[in-house]
């Protein structure tokens, strides 16, 4: 009898070890996409700054049903960047001020360091 329930057990715990390893494997392959979000701070007229952040908003929504990943948000402009580790409220980003001219060495820059990227911007 108590090689019966050691067997039991045994089974058991590789079943588990199994379903553990199989759900591993699966967040593993099926892991959301990893963007970094450049965002272009250089002035634009508030109406398409407004679009601006309604594309943020969009990109921020899909981090929260856990379809993409933002691994970080990048502001920048001709004066200045800021590095967000964590995805800032997109409140935030619509009342952020726009200031300095375009810089396209710094963008071109910035997606060289950040492979994965999206570029929100109010120039074409």
């Amino acid at each position: 009898m108590n090689s019966l329930n050691t067997r039991l057990m045994l089974t058991l715990g590789m079943s588990w070890l199994g379903f553990l390893v199989t759900g591993l494997a699966i967040n593993q392959v099926f892991a959301p996409a990893a963007i970094a979000i450049l965002i272009d701070r250089s002035y634009c007229p508030p109406a398409q700054w407004q679009q601006v952040s309604q594309q943020y908003d969009a990109l921020y929504q899909q981090h929260q049903r856990q379809d993409i990943q933002i691994q970080a948000v990048v502001l920048f402009s001709s004066l200045a960047n800021d590095l967000r580790p964590s995805p800032p409220a997109p409140a935030e980003i619509q009342g952020l001020a726009t200031y300095g001219q375009p810089n396209p060495q710094q963008q071109q820059q910035l997606e060289a360091d950040y492979p994965k990227h999206k570029v929100l911007s109010c120039s074409p």
